[in-house]
């Protein structure tokens, strides 16, 4: 046998050893780790059944349970219609009681009625990049699963803390433990994004979440709280962040714009003939690339803007004027929500002239029903210093003090200038 095919035989043994040798490890991180992990369901009172579900973990104490808060917020959301319990991986089932919650970071903490379990321990640091990692759960509705990833640190520019897991978190596994090889907590199971992305809750905020002081099931008034008290304190974090400096600006044909204000604001632009209307279009873009979910109508702590030059070469300018009022210009950044969360939105227009250019616009808020304090608003408004090119803008805030509202807007309308 030549050196070559030696050589190559050598290779192929150590991958089956190393394959083998992985397989051997997360079939004993299974068996070690698998009691320590149990379904959470959200039971419809009404029809008897499960209306959603996710997956959570032992944690802090023998009857405490870490989940996501996006996999229980019916609870919060609609109070008495829900319920939520656990299947254990032995097929014991119970209630669970909700005790606190950290909205911002989408973590719920619940107490287990008959059942306990030694809890999972926190990972003490942050693993190196690439470490093996296990992410348990249930996904599907499919019984206990485990996935084989690895660790690729924080996820970059991103509004909200994830870590970036290369591995499989399918629905229903929202809320589980992700494992290093000792079986400590690195994170908890958010949100995938396909194709082997996904991401994380790092686990220092679960540490965080257990030493809430805790004397019972917390009542919904409590929650309710609970949830403002943690929004308005992130609200006032991001609009400090994002105002802190210098506004930074960007270039759209004649007229500085409000740019990327922080490193948490994603921008892209785009240019298109509108032939139908005989215009031509130039979009730039803007948005928080996360943000906090509350239910599945409405989630806030965002922000978000789109500017829109339009101009013709062929239209007049009564024409042209009523081309930008077809448009209608209500924001592709919508804003979700109905009446059981949100009021109707309050508007007003004026005319306002920042740096030199003179602008009409129109403001609109809307008040949260029962976070007491916090408010959406939105901003449009178009420029009015030229006969065949307008600058038309949108700025929508979620989950803002009125305060802060106007600080936001007051700053973000001295960004524009024009410069022909």
């Amino acid at each position: 046998m030549n050196l070559v095919r030696r050589f190559f035989l050598l290779i192929a043994f150590l991958a089956l050893a190393a394959a083998h040798a992985s397989a051997e490890e997360t079939e004993q991180v299974f068996a070690d780790w698998k009691d320590r992990v149990v379904q959470v369901r959200l039971m419809d009172l009404a029809a008897g059944s499960k209306a959603g579900i996710g997956s959570g973990f032992f944690a802090g104490r023998r009857n405490w349970v870490v989940s996501n808060y996006h996999v229980i917020a019916g609870l919060v959301n609609e109070p008495g219609r829900y319920e939520a319990r656990y299947v254990a991986d032995d097929g014991q089932e119970g209630r669970l009681e909700l005790l606190a919650v950290d909205v911002v970071h989408d973590l719920a903490l619940l107490r287990t009625d008959g059942l306990e379990r030694p809890p999972l321990g926190a990972a003490a640091a942050q693993p190196p990049k690439g470490t093996r990692l296990w992410s348990m759960g249930y996904p599907f509705d499919i019984g206990l699963t485990i996935v084989e990833g690895t660790f690729n640190g924080h996820w970059q520019n991103t509004l909200y803390e994830k870590l970036h897991f290369t591995g499989s978190v399918n629905p229903g596994m929202s809320g589980g433990p992700t494992l290093d090889a000792e079986g400590q907590v690195v994170g908890v199971n958010v949100m995938g994004g396909g194709n082997q992305v996904s991401f994380l809750v790092p686990v220092r905020h679960v540490v965080n979440l257990l030493s809430t002081e805790v004397d019972g099931p917390a009542s919904a008034e409590r929650i309710d709280a609970m949830l403002t008290e943690q929004l308005m304190a992130n609200q006032q974090a991001l609009v400090d962040r994002t105002l802190g400096g210098d506004l930074s600006l960007a270039r759209l044909r004649d007229y500085e714009v409000p740019g990327a204000l922080a490193d948490f604001i994603n921008c892209w632009g785009n240019s298109e003939e509108d032939a139908e209307n005989r215009l031509s279009l130039v979009y730039y873009t803007c948005q928080t690339r996360d943000q906090i979910f509350l239910s599945n109508s409405l989630s806030t702590g965002s922000i978000g803007y789109q500017h829109d030059v339009v101009s013709t070469e062929v239209l007049g300018p009564l024409r042209f004027w009523r081309q930008l009022e077809k448009r209608g210009y209500f924001p592709r950044l919508r804003l979700g929500g109905d009446e059981s969360t949100v009021s109707n939105f309050r508007c007003q227009s004026g005319f306002v002239e920042g740096q030199g250019l003179p602008m009409k616009v129109t403001w609109c808020v809307r008040a949260y029903r029962k976070l007491d304090g916090l408010y959406d608003g939105y901003l449009s408004a178009t420029s009015l210093v030229e006969d065949r090119q307008a600058l038309q803008t949108t700025l929508t805030l979620a989950g803002f003090s009125w305060d802060n509202l106007q600080r936001f807007s007051a700053a973000f309308l001295e960004g524009f200038t024009w410069d022909p």
